[in-house]
């Protein structure tokens, strides 16, 4: 275990920081780049208006929204999108507990993150926010106005503008949950000079694993900044104590003699391979019913479309919950986002997308909380350690294409005693894992003590 560097942020020497070369050469790249693309990006965002709605907020328009600083202390907590979001749950809701006279803010870059922090933060944090873009000027307003006393960032988001404002403030960056892909390490070895000065605005760096520490002390991290707490994700949270009018209508529907197979989190090219291996196991077992949640929400009506043109009756949950009615069609379709947790605690297998299709895969670690029964394709890069760890537990089972699918969920329908067994194996696996969370969260109040001179 290596132990974080007490010292401050450093923003001089050869550290990346205002009028330094490497700040001076970022920028100039940065202000290049982004006039060559401009024919290409700006008509990109002019034609989407999901895209234009956090472009004000990320410009630092709207910080006026942000309450004036008080006296008390305020920790800035930053997750990229909706899987970094749900790893931080607990982690939020430890330092609420740890220190609750602190205002913790938490920002996002994309929308549905937002969405998702709105929804399962509710009442631990003071506000979501949209994270600016990387020009000194914006940054630096931005921080100016939120006045965090310590900025947490979740799985290696490296900013340089962001983080040389930072260090030009004195605030502590701690870097959590950290991971370096191969691919990362390729695109960051480019770079390697500009990077190792960027972290060196960094105080802490907690990483996932030995290799991912290896792999961020050869891109320049100070080896006595880093080190390895372990996987937030394995302190996967479970959803909040609450019934939804939709919850219990899936729960008397499993109490009538529903078994639900969930396909969560699926993407472009995977729903037609679960509606293929659903239509395989419901031959077997009439019993059986599809809950579909896809990765994104532009993507609902497509996919309900498609269960349509493959001769499945559809229910769209948002219309389910609006009545109450019962309702028997054999497809659901989870039209929400921010729910797909409480729908694998009512599942009796999960099918894991973005993992048929090379997308890296999604958390299985959130079906392995109720002990479900989980299959996912192999492209699990994304989720590597997880994956390996729980496929030598044979808590898992790893399936190549649709056809493979479509066997395995025949053989559930058919005996579901084996995947049972598996279910367990994955909890009891999850259980065995968990801990981050803790060390993290005593990390981040580490350096907020030590920003006040020592006082808790």
């Amino acid at each position: 275990m290596r132990k974080a560097d007490p010292a401050a942020p450093d923003g001089g020497g050869k550290g990346f920081h205002p009028g330094s070369q490497a700040h001076f050469l970022y920028n100039l790249a940065l202000k290049g780049a982004l006039i060559l693309a401009a024919p290409g990006w700006i008509p990109w965002m002019a034609l989407s208006r999901k895209r234009r709605r956090n472009f004000p907020d990320r410009l630092g328009v709207h910080l006026g929204r942000i309450p004036p600083k008080g006296g008390k202390r305020r920790i800035l907590i930053h997750a990229v999108s909706v899987g970094e979001t749900l790893s931080a749950v607990p982690l939020v809701r430890m330092l609420r507990s740890l220190l609750p006279s602190v205002e913790l803010f938490f920002s996002t870059v994309t929308l549905t993150g937002q969405e998702v922090a709105g929804r399962a933060l509710a009442g631990q944090i003071e506000a979501t926010l949209f994270f600016p873009f990387d020009f000194p000027g914006i940054a630096g307003k931005f921080l100016d106005r939120v006045g965090p006393d310590v900025v947490a960032i979740l799985e290696t988001e490296i900013w340089p503008n962001f983080l040389g404002e930072c260090a030009r403030r004195g605030i502590p960056v701690v870097i959590l949950n950290g991971r370096i892909s191969e691919r990362s390490l390729r695109g960051y070895g480019r770079v390697k000079s500009l990077f190792g000065r960027v972290l060196s605005c960094v105080t802490a760096v907690a990483m996932q694993t030995e290799e991912d520490a290896r792999r961020i002390i050869s891109l320049g991290a100070p080896p006595e900044k880093v080190s390895v707490t372990g996987n937030m994700k394995f302190d996967v949270a479970p959803p909040p104590e609450t019934d939804t009018p939709f919850l219990s209508w899936l729960r008397g529907e499993k109490d009538r003699g529903s078994s639900w197979f969930v396909a969560g989190s699926t993407h472009e090219g995977e729903e037609e391979a679960v509606l293929s291996a659903f239509g395989a196991a419901r031959s077997v077992n009439r019993s059986v019913r599809l809950l579909l949640a896809p990765r994104h929400p532009e993507r609902f009506d497509a996919v309900a479309e498609l269960c349509g043109r493959r001769g499945w009756e559809v229910e769209r949950k948002t219309k389910i919950a609006q009545d109450g009615e019962e309702r028997s069609a054999p497809v659901v379709l989870l039209d929400t986002v921010g729910e797909l947790l409480s729908a694998y605690a009512m599942a009796d297998i999960a099918f894991v997308g973005g993992s048929i299709v090379p997308k890296g895969g999604h958390n299985i670690l959130e079906p392995a909380l109720f002990g479900v029964p989980i299959v996912a394709g192999t492209h699990m890069g994304n989720f590597r350690e997880i994956t390996e760890i729980f496929t030598r537990g044979e808590a898992v089972t790893l399936v190549r294409d649709a056809a493979d699918l479509s066997r395995v969920l025949s053989q559930w329908a058919a005996d579901r005693t084996p995947f049972l067994e598996r279910g367990k194996r994955a909890r009891r696996l999850l259980e065995g894992l968990r801990g981050a969370t803790g060390e993290n969260a005593a990390l981040v109040a580490r350096e907020l003590s030590r920003r006040e001179g020592g006082t808790s």
